[in-house]
């Protein structure tokens, strides 16, 4: 789970990051503070893996208090001004939104995030096909303008984020620019079903099938009614 703070002095701002990250599975907002005196104390006694960081605050700025860490959590610059982008670079940023941020935007932000804590690695697109041909290849997806190899061993889950999907893996989790129409096209489709308009599952990584909801990775998904009479016959062929 990747730890998050959001510090901003508008209290609308901290709402609108707060929604989003609602929908962010490995995400958890610990806390949001409006006073960067008091958001500095909390960043200094908890470790922190991301933080939300506006600029333009009373006492000191955003740029101000991310010199005074005592180590380098993630940090997505949020503010309305485009004058501090290269000091955010200097200061080695993940990203900067500009208010108001669209939800597009966050994901990639987001995304970037989860990259940087996976430690995945730019890669050339051209150089890997985008099917998988056999029961044990790799997924590849393009994840913030880089390829991702994804072990298709390792995902337990793909849900649909209108126009992006989210692949939910073992060791992380990537947003990428698809349709789960798309990307089940990818699958072996003797190891993937499609259980909702919303959600692709890893079948051998179900745990429980309870009326209209699987247990998958500690999470309970919905099971549409015209998928479950073929899910359970799949399941129960795995048996």
């Amino acid at each position: 789970m990747i730890k998050c703070v959001i510090i901003d002095d508008e209290p609308l701002a901290i709402e609108v990051i707060q929604s989003y990250l609602g929908r962010m599975a490995d995400f958890e907002l610990m806390a949001s503070f409006t006073n960067p005196v008091d958001a500095l104390a909390y960043v200094h006694r908890n470790k922190i893996d991301l933080v939300f960081l506006d600029i333009e605050m009373p006492l000191f700025n955003g740029l101000e208090f991310a010199k005074t860490l005592s180590y380098n959590p993630a940090i997505i610059i949020t503010t309305a001004y485009r004058d501090y982008a290269v000091e955010s670079f200097e200061l080695e940023a993940v990203d900067y939104l500009l208010k108001p941020i669209a939800f597009h935007r966050f994901i990639k932000a987001i995304t970037k995030v989860t990259n940087k804590i996976a430690g995945t690695s730019a890669i050339h697109e051209d150089m890997f096909p985008g099917n998988v041909t056999g029961e044990n290849e790799d997924l590849w997806v393009k994840v913030d303008k880089r390829l991702i190899r994804i072990a298709i061993s390792e995902i337990f889950y793909i849900e649909s984020l209108k126009d992006y999907i989210r692949i939910k893996t073992s060791y992380s989790e990537f947003i990428t620019y698809h349709t789960l129409n798309g990307i089940m096209e990818k699958l072996p489709a003797t190891k993937f079903f499609r259980i909702h308009k919303s959600y692709i599952a890893a079948i051998q990584r179900i745990d429980a099938i309870e009326g209209n909801m699987i247990m998958i990775a500690g999470k309970t998904l919905p099971i549409g009614r015209s998928y479950r009479e073929e899910l359970i016959e799949k399941t129960q062929t795995k048996l």
